[in-house]
């Protein structure tokens, strides 16, 4: 090990750090015995199976994604028909198949046989719940879906959904303090790094501000110009008809339109770099001008491109505090123990919090509702090729490979690997579904023992346009029920960062497909470093030694994160797919029901939200009838 890895406690124990890279899997304070997934007896029924607790590389962690690969480069398997029968059988566990288990039983009746599987060892998709253990006490956070966004206008299915499970949004308000960080006189800041911007500086407070930035490592007029973009209320168009603004806009990116037009110092770009990241997943030189201004970034001074935008003045919006601490992981959790009680005790959307889950419940042979982990789908097919017919379903399961039939099937699941499960799909369709495509991200949680060194930069989160992870944020501080939220900087509380890979210059698609691989080829002790550099950097002027502050880390990577619909004709993703014409919207052409077989998830709606996941669940059910 070398002395820089000493330093900064790459020797140091933390919390359940996996043996290989977060390959082995862990139950409480032990480890699984590595035969398990090769027995009958499947992972989640051996006692204390308890994914939440995994730390190291967790997301789409190792092994789930073996058996899909393989399908992906043309793997065949014979499977043993295991006798089983049901009336619905759901691809994929996430919060799309978990509404549509939901929406299935309120359309059938509670006696309906539903078996969903999933290629993950834990429910809930992308809404994934993070467990700490500390001095005691239990940290949670969250490892994918935030919460629920802006539920006022959800629409009418999605409320209902969620008020059938006992969320009543009001009662965030009391949840959430909002007030907390800002009664500490903590602001956010941006972190210029030495390899971007020629030495490492953290800013506190308004970037727009020219005192803000009087010792950031920035030119004169790199800091007027980010003061222009951020005041100024003029636009950079080019002298063009005004009725051809938003075409112009669509046909530019964010970044070429800031330096082009608005002509501004290249370090300014760098700064600007990441700002689409965290809501869109990509560089902002491959986001469409036209989403940029939309989406109310700066620039675009008073433009009006005569119609309604995302909400470009922010005061109709509702506050971002619809959030459990383990995000809509708790939406996933209410879910499953609506329709498998055994799983765990309350009835409230407080006591969800610390409910102790007992995964031993999710597959049990005398349950309507059948919950396989660790169970990736290879083959989905009408008996004889007869529409009419059940269906059966081929999936792997610790290197096993079984049948079951049911009269329905509703695929939940990444669509664009459908066409490779379902080959007898019309070849419109197939091509349709092969266009849906997703963003790799990667959100990272870091236990820390305590937040002095926030209070001492007098911040309580940080852009980071230039380093290995884009932002780092102190958890939002919600306390519910039982679980409080670190009460003050003395206790642990978990850091959230967030990384977005690709590779700038390229195209939106190709900087996805380059982020994916990069994910897949990047081991655990890569992040674990670059994480406790930043660390060190950002916050070590603050009083923070990652050699002594790290209690544990969870890397939640997502190669296949947001969903969205693509265009290979024009090269475009649909960023806003609303505005797309009907004959390009191919998560609607790809989600047509074939037989009794159904499609469902947020690729269906190229909009990765949790409200977008319940409504399709809800129209794949529709149309099964």
């Amino acid at each position: 090990m070398k002395k820089t890895d000493q330093t900064l406690g790459m020797n140091k124990e933390i919390s359940r750090r996996d043996f290989l890279n977060g390959v082995g899997i862990v139950v409480g304070a032990s480890m699984l015995p590595s035969t398990t997934l090769a027995q009958d007896l499947s992972a989640q029924n051996v006692p204390g199976y308890y994914p939440p607790e995994l730390t190291g590389m967790r997301g789409s962690h190792p092994g789930s994604f073996d058996t899909a690969h393989m399908i992906r480069d043309g793997a065949s398997f014979t499977s043993s028909d295991s006798g089983e029968r049901y009336d619905l059988v759901i691809v994929g566990g996430g919060l799309s198949g978990l509404s549509a288990a939901h929406f299935y039983r309120q359309m059938k009746g509670a006696d309906a046989r539903i078996l969903i599987l999933d290629n993950h060892d834990d429910f809930g998709g992308h809404a994934k719940r993070n467990e700490f253990q500390i001095n005691g006490s239990k940290v949670i956070g969250y490892g994918g879906t935030m919460g629920i966004s802006a539920p006022a206008g959800y629409p009418a299915i999605a409320k209902q959904l969620i008020s059938d499970l006992g969320v009543d949004t009001q009662r965030f308000y009391r949840y959430f303090d909002q007030d907390l960080y800002a009664s500490m006189g903590l602001r956010g800041g941006y972190f210029f790094d030495a390899e971007t911007f020629g030495s490492d500086h953290l800013t506190v407070g308004d970037i727009g501000d020219l005192a803000v930035l009087e010792q950031a490592p920035l030119s004169a007029k790199a800091k007027a110009d980010l003061v222009r973009l951020f005041k100024d209320d003029r636009h950079y168009l080019p002298d063009i008809p005004a009725n051809e603004y938003s075409e112009f806009l669509q046909n530019i990116d964010y970044r070429s339109y800031l330096r082009d037009h608005a002509g501004l110092d290249e370090a300014v770009l760098d700064v600007m770099q990441s700002h689409a990241r965290g809501v869109w997943a990509i560089n902002i030189d491959a986001f469409p001008a036209s989403d940029a201004w939309s989406s109310g970034y700066p620039g675009f001074g008073n433009l009006d491109l005569g119609f309604e935008s995302y909400d470009r003045d922010g005061d109709r919006e509702e506050p971002f505090i619809f959030h459990f601490p383990d995000g809509n992981a708790s939406l996933a959790r209410l879910l499953v123990r609506k329709m498998i009680p055994a799983i765990a005790s309350g009835d409230s959307m407080e006591d969800i919090v610390t409910a102790k889950f007992d995964y031993s419940r999710l597959d049990e042979s005398s349950s309507r509702v059948k919950i396989r982990l660790n169970s990736t789908v290879v083959r989905v097919q009408h008996v004889d090729n007869d529409l009419s017919n059940p269906v059966t379903t081929q999936y792997v399961q610790g290197g096993k490979t079984y049948s079951v039939e049911s009269a329905q099937v509703i695929m939940a699941c990444y669509n664009q690997i459908i066409p490779r499960l379902c080959p007898e799909l019309p070849q419109a369709q197939r091509s349709a579904l092969s266009n849906c495509v997703r963003a790799p991200l990667v959100y990272t949680n870091v236990l820390i023992r305590n937040w002095h060194s926030f209070v001492n930069l007098g911040i309580h989160r940080a852009v980071c346009p230039g380093s290995y992870h884009h932002s780092v944020v102190l958890d939002y501080p919600v306390s519910m029920g039982d679980y409080k939220f670190s009460q003050s900087p003395d206790q642990p509380v978990v850091l959230h960062l967030t990384r977005i890979p690709g590779a700038p210059g390229r195209s939106a698609l190709q900087q996805f497909i380059a982020g994916q691989r990069e994910l897949l080829a990047t081991p655990f002790t890569t992040f674990e470093r670059n994480i406790r550099d930043q660390l060190n950097r950002l916050l070590g002027p603050g009083g923070f030694d990652a050699a002594r502050d790290i209690a544990a880390i969870t890397v939640n990577r997502w190669p296949h994160g947001y969903a969205y619909g693509y265009d290979p004709e024009l090269d475009r993703i649909a960023f806003d797919p609303d505005t797309w014409p009907a004959d390009k919207r191919v998560w609607t052409q790809g989600s047509r029901p074939f037989g009794n077989i159904s499609i469902a998830s947020t690729d269906s709606a190229s909009n990765a939200m949790t409200e977008s996941a319940i409504q399709e669940a809800h129209r794949a059910v529709s149309e099964l009838g």
